[in-house]
């Protein structure tokens, strides 16, 4: 079973998909609850690889150009949060993925991202209409 939103109105829904799920075998399922938040939004993540490719136009290293896909690297390498998992062995993995950054996680991310630009005084556009843009307003206000 994929996510699934839990609320009250959808609960008659599992009820019926865990059922059809215990009933249709002999396996064990692992259930985990957690809360509901809502992954990166479109706009969040059209806004980070347009900041990608900015930085890109904007920075030079030793006097060297580096691709969009250089810095998202640098940027996930620094500012992602790191998820551990424990694999079937015992053996923990850390994995670095902005796919799996909730609106709010990537909005702190893309903060860190634009105070390393503003230090280093490279010109990040950020649009009228934006996510990003209300996010920070209505948290100045």
């Amino acid at each position: 079973m994929k996510d699934f939103k839990l609320t009250i109105n959808s609960l008659p829904l599992l009820v019926a998909e865990l059922t059809k799920l215990v009933t249709s075998g002999n396996k064990a399922f692992r259930v985990n609850i957690v809360s509901w938040r809502e992954r990166r939004s479109l706009s969040q993540n059209a806004l980070y690889h347009k900041w990608l490719a900015e930085i890109s136009n904007q920075a030079k290293v030793n006097g060297k150009s580096f691709s969009a896909d250089v810095w998202h690297e640098y940027f996930k390498k620094y500012y992602c949060p790191k998820t551990v998992i424990n694999m079937p062995a015992g053996e923990p993995v850390t994995i670095i993925t902005t796919t799996k950054l909730d609106t709010g996680q990537m909005t702190h991310y893309l903060n860190k991202i634009e105070l390393w630009a503003q230090d280093k005084a490279f010109t990040l556009t950020i649009p009228l209409c934006c996510e990003y843009r209300e996010l920070m307003e209505r948290q100045e206000s």
